[in-house]
């Protein structure tokens, strides 16, 4: 009789527990994080027919085929919050931002988190540590990221100048904490899945006050790095 209570007991236990689990389970909100680059080609002409004030040029356009950029730590901040350094983590990572000239998406995190209203998507451009470059060095992923130069970005393309093309590949170590407002705020909503794009221009990444920046120039380096960090914004679809 007392093993049969004891039974009994336990799976009431059991019950109860799994009651909870589905209960915080379902105030959840799922979330498809995506990344995409919003244009391919920087063409000179193009930026001064959009009213762009271009006075000086290194090249005449440029064609990104790929840009990567190693994230870490995806966190959505609260509107309800009034600390702003009390954020609700997504995922730790690290994660791949891709993005190309096909204009695909990638996914780039996938995730739950509670439903409410958020008004800021937070994260860092990240270097890999020293004692991470033996985990990711054999990552297809990551392992152009887990060099002894520890790079944060890698941009591709091909510069075209007098009429000339020349491809480049972009190596920087830019490193930021990004901190993007929802215009307006993210309702996320418990058992619905949001998909959030992160997304790049070419001409954010490029264009430095009046002037387009070659990328295949060592000494735009700082600046483009600079840039970098301003050229990521988050938008819902």
């Amino acid at each position: 009789m007392q093993s049969l209570l004891s039974f009994i007991v336990i799976c009431i236990l059991f019950f109860l527990a799994g009651c909870s689990e589905s209960t915080d389970s379902g105030n959840n909100a799922t979330v498809n994080i995506r990344s995409e680059m919003a244009q391919g080609t920087v063409s000179i002409a193009e930026l001064s027919n959009k009213e762009n004030s271009i006075l000086k040029s290194e090249v005449d356009s440029l064609r990104i085929s790929r840009i990567r950029i190693l994230l870490s730590e995806i966190k959505f901040h609260s509107e309800a919050e009034q600390n702003d350094s009390v954020d609700k983590l997504f995922k730790a990572g690290p994660f791949l931002f891709i993005g190309d000239s096909t204009g695909t998406y990638f996914e780039l995190a996938n995730g739950q988190i509670p439903a409410g209203i958020y008004e800021k998507i937070k994260f860092e451009i990240h270097r890999f540590n020293s004692g991470d470059l033996v985990q990711y060095q054999n990552d297809a992923v990551f392992k152009d990221f887990a060099t002894s130069e520890r790079f944060s970005v890698i941009i591709e393309g091909i510069s075209y100048k007098s009429g000339i093309a020349a491809a480049f590949t972009y190596k920087g170590t830019p490193t930021a904490n990004l901190s993007l407002k929802f215009e307006p705020s993210l309702n996320l909503q418990a058992n619905i899945t949001t998909n959030v794009y992160l997304q790049v221009s070419p001409v954010d990444l490029l264009k430095s006050g009046n002037s387009v920046l070659d990328p295949s120039d060592s000494t735009n380096a700082n600046d483009i790095d600079n840039l970098i960090k301003a050229a990521i914004k988050a938008v819902k679809k």
